[in-house]
């Protein structure tokens, strides 16, 4: 939730607006939207996370999943409703879509072959361009929203084959379970070595700045190629679960290193 809120300022700095004010309520909301997002998901989960995750709050029995859909359900309602009055009509818009995408995602799209993955990270992607609703200045975040979308979609390659075991025990027809967890965490890889390939680029083309280039040579890029060599050199649930947390690391230091791209 952090995560997306601070994506979502980043993006509105980065497209040339000042201060916080512009940007708090589509902050707020964001976060409160992917929040809501994983709550549905966890109910929909249940099954599969009793053999991949069992310590989550529902498999453990410390939470019902009536309880879970119950504050998801209300929490949709009046978030979807404040949101109608406080935020700009595009930037409501594509809010909407966050909520019914992550909904159908959760029931449905998870299960479906690389669908799944796609819908994930053109959410996270997306978020960049709430900062581009609120300014009106898309060009500057053409790169950092297509960046945002690889290094997602490789991640949750790599999710999915962490994953397979309970994937496949609730019938979840995901890459990985397709295809083998080795074969998907590839995929993973060679999508995350390709983002260590895209890093230097707009620096190069005078795209964005030299602090952008240094700071994303020094934060981002060896965490992404330490990921994707370890996916690739161990192709284990061990090696995928650190390999999914290092690119979650990496994900929030993306997200900062995009704040310094114009310095």
């Amino acid at each position: 939730m952090v995560a997306a809120g601070a994506c979502v300022y980043t993006a509105f700095h980065l497209s040339g607006g000042r201060g916080i004010g512009p940007a708090v309520w589509p902050v707020v909301f964001t976060a409160l939207v992917a929040g809501l997002g994983n709550l549905v998901n966890d109910v929909f989960d249940t099954g599969i996370d009793r053999v991949n995750k069992p310590r989550r709050p529902i498999p453990s029995g410390r939470l019902s999943t009536k309880h879970v859909l119950r504050v998801y359900a209300w929490g949709t309602v009046l978030v979807t409703i404040v949101m109608f009055f406080l935020l700009p009509g595009r930037v409501f818009a594509l809010m909407a879509v966050w909520e019914a995408l992550l909904f159908l995602y959760a029931a449905r799209f998870k299960r479906t072959p690389l669908v799944g993955n796609v819908v994930i990270a053109a959410v996270c992607a997306s978020a960049f361009m709430v900062g581009a609703l609120i300014t009106g200045v898309y060009a500057v975040l053409v790169f950092p929203a297509c960046f945002a979308f690889a290094l997602v979609m490789g991640r949750e390659l790599v999710k999915g084959a962490e994953d397979v075991e309970g994937d496949g025990l609730a019938g979840a027809r995901t890459l990985a379970v397709r295809f083998g967890p080795a074969r998907a965490a590839q995929w993973g890889a060679m999508t995350l070595l390709a983002c260590v390939l895209a890093v230097p680029v707009p620096t190069l083309v005078g795209y964005f700045g030299r602090a952008y280039g240094v700071l994303a040579e020094l934060l981002v890029v060896p965490g992404v190629l330490a990921a994707a060599c370890l996916v690739l050199r161990s192709p284990g649930k061990k090696a995928f679960n650190r390999a999914s947390w290092i690119l979650k690391i990496e994900m929030i230091a993306g997200i900062v290193v995009m704040g310094f791209a114009l310095a």
